[in-house]
């Protein structure tokens, strides 16, 4: 079996963890990509690579992880539901872990109307859950119809999403325990704008074993000023911080809200539930340094 990964082994560690999702181009132009490449090998533990998110077709996150991997950083590939039936899942499994990829971000995927070809058919044969079973199966050396992986097994680090803000909350703690039993070591949570959103789930999962990161989101102006409830699938504003930033100034919006982010990571840092954060910098991965 291949040595546990980079990120895997930071998990077993005390350190504050910090990772930073990464889009994968609508082409390839490798000369837009070294700066942010550059900044990140530096400032994290790991860069997830999203797949087709918000239902937008970009490039293949297997082909843009393996070109990552050339450039020394350390991988997470997201690999969604929406888009593959069970026979696809696995054979993009067995590529990832022939190509050098050992974390997996287990998602269902976000609904194909609300992205740049809603014509498209999704197929979701599977569920994030199943698909964990299923990752862990292949771990086993086996796929999940029982039939035995020639070669040596794979070794993937297996994460997934939990909506820590939910409402209702109940389906969600439901679900993050289904998540467990399945076999994930890893959870990441749906953007976090207020530890005070939190408390509701944590009242119900009063004590985490498996390590989990906070999701924070470098919001834009255009999100901000544009702002209604389900316009942006996963982004859930709460009043209150929608108030604040609107009546900034254009010229002052990013580093305001540079600011204020930086200020909300800290308060994750110190609040001792969290194993790190995972930072959604929507094209800005250049700011980094400014936020950790």
């Amino acid at each position: 079996m291949p040595d546990p990964s980079k990120f895997a082994q930071a998990l077993g560690t005390d350190s504050f963890i910090v990772t930073c999702e990464l889009d994968p181009p609508k082409g390839f132009v490798p000369s837009l990509l070294d700066r942010k490449i550059a900044v990140l090998k530096n400032k994290v533990q790991a860069v997830v690579v999203s797949d087709n998110p918000r239902a937008r077709m970009l490039m293949a996150p297997v082909g843009f992880c393996r070109y990552l991997l050339d450039q020394g950083l350390e991988l997470i590939m997201t690999l969604t539901c929406r888009d593959r039936n069970r026979l696809a899942l696995q054979s993009d499994l067995l590529a990832a872990a022939g190509l050098g990829i050992q974390n997996i971000l287990a998602v269902t995927g976000d609904y194909i109307t609300w992205g740049d070809h809603p014509e498209g058919k999704p197929v979701y044969d599977l569920d994030s859950i199943q698909l964990i079973w299923a990752i862990s199966q292949l771990n086993s050396n086996r796929d999940i119809s029982g039939n035995v992986i020639e070669g040596t097994a794979p070794s993937f680090t297996i994460g997934s999403a939990v909506a820590l803000t939910g409402n209702p909350v109940g389906p969600q703690v439901l679900k993050f325990r289904k998540k467990e039993k399945a076999g994930v070591h890893f959870f990441m949570s749906h953007p976090v704008f207020d530890l005070a959103d939190v408390e509701e789930f944590f009242k119900q999962v009063v004590e985490i074993q498996t390590p989990l990161l906070a999701s924070v989101c470098l919001l834009t102006e255009e999100q901000i000023r544009g702002y209604v409830l389900g316009n942006y699938p996963g982004l859930l504003i709460q009043d209150s911080l929608s108030d604040k930033f609107k009546s900034v100034h254009s010229t002052e919006f990013q580093p305001r809200m540079i600011e204020h982010t930086a200020r909300l990571i800290e308060t994750i840092k110190k609040d001792g539930r969290f194993r790190g954060v995972h930072l959604m910098l929507q094209g800005a991965e250049e700011q980094i340094g400014e936020l950790i």
